[in-house]
């Protein structure tokens, strides 16, 4: 209880600073920008790669053939974890924005 009284007793040096992304000039804000969306089109791509690979997977091991049922769990277990990735990243503004906005 002791330091919960602590706790409250100081003040949030944070407090009305909002964070200013433009300190280095706009040709430093375009860069940077430009350097966060190409990373973020890497990270799509790469995603995009797995989940082809996982998708290929799955159908290799489903063959009528030969079925392999864990092999083609192994493969929806990669493609699954690729499609997961793939919808965070292309809601990634949206989750920013949201965390921002409740952390606000």
């Amino acid at each position: 209880m002791h330091t919960l009284l602590i706790a409250a007793a100081i003040k949030n040096p944070l407090d009305g600073i909002l964070p200013d992304f433009s300190f280095g000039g706009q040709e430093f804000t375009q860069l940077w920008q430009k350097l966060v969306a190409a990373v973020w089109a890497i990270g799509i791509i790469i995603a995009i790669v797995y989940l082809i690979r996982g998708l290929v997977a799955m159908a290799g091991a489903s063959n009528d053939m030969n079925p392999n049922p864990q092999a083609h769990a192994q493969g929806r277990a990669k493609a699954l974890g690729a499609f997961i990735a793939l919808v965070a990243l292309a809601a990634l503004a949206v989750i920013v924005g949201v965390t921002l906005s409740f952390a606000g």
